[in-house]
């Protein structure tokens, strides 16, 4: 394509413009702008906010201007190295958990770990045991294991109670049988789950001696964590982008 020529590059906005008349109206305000801000979201949240997004703007990592002119693949892969670099900084910086959060909604867009930092960390974390946090939480806070959360079944969104998947406990070798019985019972639109997890809380039926006791969590190991492939027995894969996401 040719460059603009002069008189192109001379053209202005006609006055006045969206960005005058947007002015015009807030100059006729006597809200005090600073003063709500700090009153909704407080002076210490904004100051959080603030430090977190110049660390943000300095990363060429988080520039979004080619976002709309990557393909799927390539959009996945930018996601990844985001993911990827939002956890080197918080090691980095020292971030807390609430400045993490920060980064992560400044960030503004789904990313690979996304259920793994808010959905298989709390999970772990708060109705794991000692023993459970040592196995698990310790290597997926280290990010040595990546997880997700398996709820919502092809057949069963919200309804928790109606989930087919069945964990039976075996108690010859102590062990739970993960199983899906039918279609509907399949996982389904399980964020991470298709490309990146190599872990699950996966939620089924607990059943126990021919009783079912309702859904519980159970942490399953889905991936090789060598090769990246599914281990014996488990079937995973992409089932496309999902609608609102873009």
């Amino acid at each position: 394509m040719s460059p603009a020529p002069a008189w192109v590059k001379a053209l202005k906005p006609a006055s006045p413009h969206g960005a005058d008349l947007l002015a015009q109206e807030r100059a006729k305000s006597t809200l005090d702008v600073e003063r709500l801000a700090n009153f909704l979201f407080t002076k210490e949240e904004l100051e959080r906010q603030q430090r977190v997004l110049e660390v943000l703007q300095a990363d060429k990592t988080f520039d979004k201007s080619q976002n709309y002119f990557d393909g799927r693949v390539d959009r996945f892969k930018t996601a990844l190295a985001r993911s990827k670099r939002l956890q080197r900084l918080t090691i980095e910086k020292k971030w807390s958990w609430e400045d993490f959060m920060v980064a992560n909604g400044l960030i503004s867009e789904p990313g690979p770990y996304g259920l793994h930092a808010t959905m298989f960390l709390t999970t772990l974390r708060d109705q794991g045991t000692p023993e459970q946090h040592r196995l698990f939480l310790e290597r997926a806070e280290n990010y040595k294991i990546i997880g997700c959360y398996a709820q919502t079944e092809l057949g069963h969104g919200s309804n928790v109670r109606g989930l087919e998947t069945t964990a039976t406990w075996c108690p010859e070798d102590k062990t739970f049988e993960m199983h899906s019985p039918s279609l509907t019972a399949s996982k389904w639109w399980i964020g991470s789950l298709g490309r990146t997890a190599n872990h699950a809380v996966v939620m089924a039926q607990l059943i126990i001696a021919g009783k079912v006791y309702g859904p519980h969590p159970f942490v399953v190991h889905i991936r090789d964590l060598k090769t990246h492939e599914p281990l014996e027995g488990v079937h995973v894969g992409d089932i496309g982008p999902k609608f609102g996401y873009k």
